[in-house]
């Protein structure tokens, strides 16, 4: 992991205008997703990405060879696969490129943030501060191979005024990423 801070921090969030709400917010007519299955991220070292999503942010190994590695946190449900590719990542992610802009992991609350903070001090893993924006609050991490992973407590009337739900119910868990 390299010793400098995340390079960008969560962007304000601004809002459309109501029209354009109202016809994201309509009932879509494509089939049902249930929620991510899971995340792909290639890594340069995977040795070192195993154990920083292990040691640090508290995933445990499911499955493994040279190549690959599927790492799990059970109460997120969230699986993430390591890939090494047979050596053949270059460079460090960048958010700037086509792609994966940054992983966003939802957390329950402020206090849930300052516990993450503490933990990345432990583990002496550079963060930013926790930061307040319209849309919730925010702490960014890097993990190895510079890939940018943003910790979020989103806020309720956010929620509801932006995406249309009410955290703490069903379809508010699953719209918002996040849980009480």
């Amino acid at each position: 992991m390299t010793n400098s801070f995340p390079r960008t921090a969560a962007p304000a969030m601004t809002t459309t205008s109501p029209s354009a709400q109202i016809s994201r917010l309509e009932r879509s007519t494509a089939p049902d997703i249930q929620g991510l299955s899971h995340l792909g991220l290639t890594v340069a070292d995977l040795d070192r990405a195993v154990d920083f999503w292990c040691s640090v942010m508290g995933f445990r190994v499911v499955m493994q060879d040279e190549e690959y590695c599927v790492v799990w946190q059970p109460s997120a449900t969230l699986a993430i696969g390591l890939t090494a590719h047979g050596g053949s990542a270059v460079g460090p992610f960048d958010e700037h490129h086509a792609g994966l802009d940054h992983l966003a992991l939802a957390v329950a609350d402020v206090q849930h943030l300052q516990s993450w903070a503490t933990r990345f001090a432990e583990h002496s893993v550079p963060h930013s501060a926790i930061t307040e924006t319209d849309a919730g609050h925010h702490l960014n991490v890097r993990a190895p191979d510079d890939i940018a992973i943003e910790l979020f407590v989103i806020k309720t009337d956010f929620a509801a005024a932006v995406l249309g739900v009410e955290i703490g119910t069903d379809i508010g868990n699953v719209a918002a990423g996040t849980h009480h």
